[in-house]
């Protein structure tokens, strides 16, 4: 249900639907984009989902003045299933193109993912709204929940982390507002469990992603020609000795200077209380280079 909105609020951003639209609006999306790349190829669970987005309820004021709508208020099947004709309400319309709240920024980093990066980011998500901070999965629940078990190649433990959970892991930490790690547990010499541990990143942290995301897309895509070269410097050459300096370290030595220079820091939060949050890459990049050069190294 969940990514299906992403699609909804992508399709508005598309249509150029702005922020404070206050008209329904019909919008018509292909079933295999709200179905996901890696989903069954009818429509069935799709019909389900825009089901129970019909029931799904938004209550709200605005100037004083209370307002309840459904998210989705119609859907059609149309030209052989191949496309879905969807009558968005204007108070649901207005809550999806709310820019300024925490899920549209986490809706437009799903969006930039694809494939098994998004499918993993909807299970977090999913837990995150449990209020979990870690889960542990079966290798076999977890090839299923990925879109996997009918495939045999995956049915190897070592190809389906290479191609499947690494990239995915990949996609998630560079473009969502969440950062993770992935841990497993052998019965004997086979992998029988993976657990996932997550923290999600403060609202502001999330927004900056977000824009940068926006900014860097086309080379964010970029493959590198090599998969031990350094990380890629975004926008061709980097003017900040920091990051170009960061860029060049290995794994380990990136682990082990964000470990002495702190991961996180302490932030005034809403009422002036103080609450801990996740240091962005950057700024851990720059307070290790200038312990770098304070120590001469």
């Amino acid at each position: 249900m969940r990514s299906v909105v992403w699609e909804i609020g992508a399709a508005l951003d598309e249509a150029r639907i702005q922020p404070g639209h206050r008209e329904a609006v019909w919008l018509s999306i292909p079933t295999s984009r709200l179905r996901g790349e890696a989903a069954r190829n009818d429509n069935a669970h799709l019909k389900v989902t825009l089901a129970r987005l019909t029931g799904v309820y938004l209550t709200g004021e605005h100037k004083g003045d209370e307002w309840g709508a459904v998210i989705l208020a119609e859907w059609h099947l149309e030209q052989g299933g191949s496309m879905a004709r969807l009558f968005i309400p204007p108070s649901a319309v207005a809550a999806i193109q709310t820019p300024k709240t925490f899920a549209k920024i986490e809706a437009r980093a799903a969006h930039s993912l694809t494939g098994h990066g998004r499918q993993l980011y909807v299970l977090l998500s999913d837990r995150k709204n449990m209020r979990q901070q870690h889960w542990t999965y079966t290798v076999a629940e977890l090839r299923a929940l990925m879109g996997c078990e009918d495939k045999k190649t995956y049915q190897v433990w070592a190809q389906f982390n290479k191609w499947v959970l690494q990239p995915a892991l990949k996609q998630v930490n560079d473009f969502g507002t969440v950062s993770v790690k992935m841990t497993t547990k052998r019965l004997g010499r086979a992998v029988e469990w993976v657990r996932f541990d997550w923290s999600w990143k403060d609202p502001h942290e999330a927004a900056d992603t977000a824009r940068q995301n926006e900014r860097h897309s086309s080379t964010r895509r970029k493959q590198q020609e090599h998969d031990d070269a350094p990380p890629m410097i975004e926008d061709g050459e980097q003017s900040d000795p920091a990051l170009t300096w960061w860029g060049k370290l290995r794994d380990s030595e990136r682990d082990d200077w964000a470990d002495r220079v702190g991961r996180t820091i302490e932030i005034e939060g809403p009422g002036g209380q103080s609450m801990t949050t996740t240091r962005r890459e950057a700024d851990i990049a720059r307070a290790a280079h200038a312990q770098h050069l304070k120590q001469g190294v």
